[in-house]
């Protein structure tokens, strides 16, 4: 079973129009469905959906039977702030974190990021805009092959001085040091078990600088370290996030 992708914009009461091409071709010629075929469907923000296919062409048209909250919405929201990583290093890390349930993705450049990026203001705006609309149909099809219900939000890359000046909006911003030894990120969580809304940072492939280390403290985030050994950037992020969602007992 995979899930198919109906915006909440497309839904009106009891109606889905699915107007996108890659969906439609899925549903019609990957999973080859007819009208009068069962469907199960995600809009990203929550929900899932059972319905029936009613109409194929010009758009499909399905009719709703069923909607619930899927049980993820109740856990904490975790947000990634990954720096920039050289190649396709950071697709995957899309990819997995999607999996893994977290809630927003912050692309981030640092003082050691050899990967470029300026900021994009639009999916259209050059190579940056280019790959951010990468990353999101990446988590697209990773929400749905993983069954979620919830679309992360991936943001336009910033700053790291940008992103640390978010970390007083989490209940828990942290942020992995390969000089850390005591703290681990699940004990880091337990520091704060009413944690709701969590931040993580991952640094680049030379890590962070000890100035930035310095204004994140100041900042109110609590270093952390992933184990002994040394963790290429993408598996660091992977691996951080596991550990924390695995603390916090989220799906």
């Amino acid at each position: 079973m995979e899930f198919s992708y109906v915006p909440p914009e497309r839904i009106t009461g009891n109606s889905a129009f699915v107007a996108d091409k890659d969906e439609q071709h899925h549903l019609a010629r990957a999973l080859r469905k007819k009208p009068g075929d069962a469907v199960q469907f995600v809009d990203g923000e929550g929900w899932i959906y059972d319905g029936v296919l009613v109409r194929m062409k010009p758009e499909i048209v399905i009719e709703i039977r069923d909607r619930r909250r899927d049980r993820e919405t109740e856990s904490p929201e975790v947000t990634l702030a990954p720096a920039l990583l050289k190649g396709t290093r950071l697709d995957t890390v899309v990819e997995k974190a999607t999996e893994l349930g977290v809630s927003a993705i912050l692309p981030m450049r640092s003082a050691r990021t050899v990967a470029g990026g300026r900021p994009a203001s639009g999916p259209s705006d050059g190579p940056a805009g280019q790959r951010l609309d990468r990353w999101r149909r990446i988590a697209l099809s990773a929400m749905k092959q993983s069954l979620r219900a919830r679309l992360p939000r991936i943001e336009p890359v910033t700053s790291m001085e940008d992103v640390v000046g978010t970390a007083s909006s989490y209940d828990l911003a942290l942020i992995a040091w390969e000089e850390e030894v005591n703290r681990r990120p699940g004990l880091a969580a337990g520091l704060n078990a009413k944690a709701r809304r969590i931040l993580l940072m991952i640094g680049p492939e030379g890590g962070f600088s000890s100035e930035e280390i310095a204004m994140a403290r100041e900042a109110g985030m609590v270093t952390v370290s992933l184990g002994r050994s040394r963790l290429r950037s993408d598996t660091a992020a992977i691996a951080g996030l596991a550990l924390i969602m695995a603390a916090l007992d989220a799906p």
